[in-house]
C-alpha cells in the first residue's frame, strides 16, 4: 500500500511538472508570437508614419499659420516616446482616459467603442498591435513653409516653462502621439495625440485619415480628455 501510495504521489508530481512545462511554453510560444506580429507591423506602417503626421499637424494645427504674423519660425515640439504626460495618482484624472496611461485590456476594450467603427478592424489592429511594446516615435515631417518640427526626449522639456521657450522659440507647447495603425491598403490611418500647451492646458484626441488621390486628410475625430 505504501509503495502504491508513493508511486501515484510520484506521478503526481510528473504531471504536474509537465503540465508547468507545458504551459510555460505555451506562455513563451504567445509572447515570440506577438512580438513578432509587432516587430512586422511597426516595420510595415513606420514608411508612412512622416507621412501621416505631416497631414495631421500641417491641417490641425498649422491650418491658420499664415494669420499668425511672418518671419518667425513655428515649432512643432513631438515627444519621441509616447506615455502619459499627466498622470494622476488614482488613476481618476486625465490618463483614465489617455491611450498611453491604461493597461493593454482597457485600450483592446476602448476600440469597440462605436465611434471606431468608422475605421476597418484591420486598422484597428495595426492601431493596437504598435502599441503593445513602447518604441519611440520618430520620423521626417513636411510642414508648411514657415514651421519646422522638432523630436525630443523627455528631459529636453526642462524643469520651467522659460527653459522651454528658450530652447524652442515660438512653439505651440508640445505634443505627444502614438504609433500609427494602417489598414492593408495603406488608406487609412488612426493615431493618438496629446496636447500640453503650459500649465493645466491640454487635451487628448484620437484621429481618424483618410488617403484621397495619394494625399492624407483629417475624416473625423474623437476628444478622450480636455483640460
Amino acid at each position: 500500500m505504501a509503495g502504491q501510495a508513493a508511486l501515484r504521489s510520484s506521478m503526481n508530481r510528473n504531471r504536474f511538472k509537465r503540465i508547468v512545462l507545458y504551459a510555460t511554453a505555451g506562455i513563451g510560444l504567445l509572447l515570440l508570437l506577438v512580438g513578432l506580429l509587432f516587430a512586422v507591423e511597426h516595420r510595415r506602417t513606420q514608411a508612412d508614419t512622416g507621412a501621416v503626421l505631416s497631414a495631421l499637424f500641417s491641417q490641425e494645427v498649422l491650418r491658420d499659420m499664415d494669420k499668425w504674423g511672418a518671419g518667425r519660425i513655428t515649432t512643432i515640439v513631438v515627444m519621441r516616446h509616447p506615455d502619459c504626460r499627466m498622470c494622476s495618482v488614482n488613476g481618476n484624472g486625465p490618463d483614465r482616459l489617455s491611450w498611453f496611461a491604461p493597461s493593454l485590456r482597457w485600450r483592446g476594450n476602448s476600440l469597440s467603442d462605436a465611434w471606431f467603427t468608422q475605421s476597418s478592424r484591420i486598422t484597428r489592429v495595426s492601431f493596437f498591435l504598435n502599441s503593445v511594446f513602447p518604441t519611440e516615435v520618430s520620423a521626417d515631417l513636411r510642414l508648411p513653409g514657415g514651421a519646422r518640427a522638432v523630436f525630443v526626449d523627455p528631459s529636453d522639456l526642462g524643469t520651467k516653462t522659460s527653459d522651454f521657450d528658450a530652447r524652442f522659440p515660438n512653439n505651440l507647447g508640445f505634443f505627444v502621439v502614438s504609433h500609427v495603425g494602417l489598414n492593408l491598403q495603406k488608406t487609412e490611418a488612426l493615431v493618438y495625440v496629446e496636447h500640453f500647451c503650459g500649465g493645466l492646458c491640454g487635451g487628448g484626441e484620437y484621429v481618424l485619415m483618410r488617403k484621397v488621390n495619394g494625399v492624407w486628410h483629417v475624416a473625423d475625430h474623437h476628444n478622450t480628455w480636455v483640460s
